[in-house]
């Protein structure tokens, strides 16, 4: 066994009991539970399932067309309601309570940013002065920054780069992840929130929002993303040393959907 794989047997996570159920792909298979996940989707020579772990999503994304429709796997008319959810969710972090003063609004970072969905509509208007994308897919960011940025100065910084492999070079007031941390495995995603807390301001926060499982975990095998319980993502931000916030379902979704939850986390 080589030095490599033995770093890998010690980096394994210890997942609690009540993480250990079995789980589903889209195409009905079923996962003794999360390792054996992991393990038949990742585990591999010379770290080659990795690889085509992050390399079969991006050439997923690839395909997809860079318009909201698109960015919403044709569910465009979700985005208002979504919108209007989130800017519920962090006016306390913007106004202040009596335990935590307001967070700065001088920039955010928009994760998984597509074309700048979330920065447009969202974080813009509640009065961040400045925001960077960080984005897998350049052909996405290269129709923000020439088109629904093309007059906007105030998105700053455009990086074309899986959130595995983003180096943070500036502090920001809010980090806001959505609907893309499905797509890093959980050791990824325990390591890309570590760096968020480095990355954060005095009184920064880091806002999740994504799908959340009911029951078990479920493999999305045409995306090539995971989407976890509540419970499963709790663990892993108690892994990565944050500390929960607060917590919010989106109301008003279509029933068909999974629920999404909202999570603030700081360090």
């Amino acid at each position: 066994m080589t030095i490599k794989n033995e770093e890998q047997e010690t980096n394994k996570l210890k997942y609690p009991k009540n993480l250990l159920s079995s789980g589903l792909d889209g195409e009905g298979n079923t996962y003794i539970n999360i390792e054996d996940l992991w393990k038949k989707e990742l585990e591999g020579k010379d770290n080659k399932m990795e690889d085509k772990w992050y390399k079969s999503a991006d050439e997923y994304w690839k395909g997809v067309e860079a318009t909201v429709d698109g960015m919403l796997g044709g569910l465009a008319q979700v985005s208002p309601i979504d919108v209007v959810a989130s800017k519920v969710f962090i006016q306390d972090f913007i106004k202040g309570t009596d335990s935590r003063p307001p967070i700065d609004l001088n920039l955010a970072l928009d994760c998984g940013a597509g074309i700048g969905r979330v920065t447009k509509e969202f974080l813009l208007p509640i009065g961040f002065k400045n925001v960077d994308l960080v984005e897998q897919n350049k052909l996405f960011l290269d129709k923000a920054k020439s088109d629904i940025f093309k007059d906007d100065n105030r998105v700053e910084n455009y990086y074309a780069v899986g959130l595995q492999d983003f180096k943070f070079e500036r502090k920001y007031d809010c980090i806001w992840i959505q609907w893309v941390i499905g797509h890093l495995h959980d050791l990824d995603f325990i390591e890309f929130l570590k760096k968020c807390m480095d990355s954060l301001t005095p009184n920064g926060i880091i806002c999740i929002k994504d799908n959340c499982a009911k029951k078990r975990f479920v493999m999305d095998k045409e995306d090539n993303s995971v989407s976890r319980t509540e419970d499963h993502l709790k663990y892993l931000f108690d892994q990565a040393g944050c500390k929960l916030l607060k917590t919010m379902v989106q109301p008003n979704f279509p029933k068909e959907l999974f629920p999404v939850l909202m999570f603030a986390l700081d360090k």
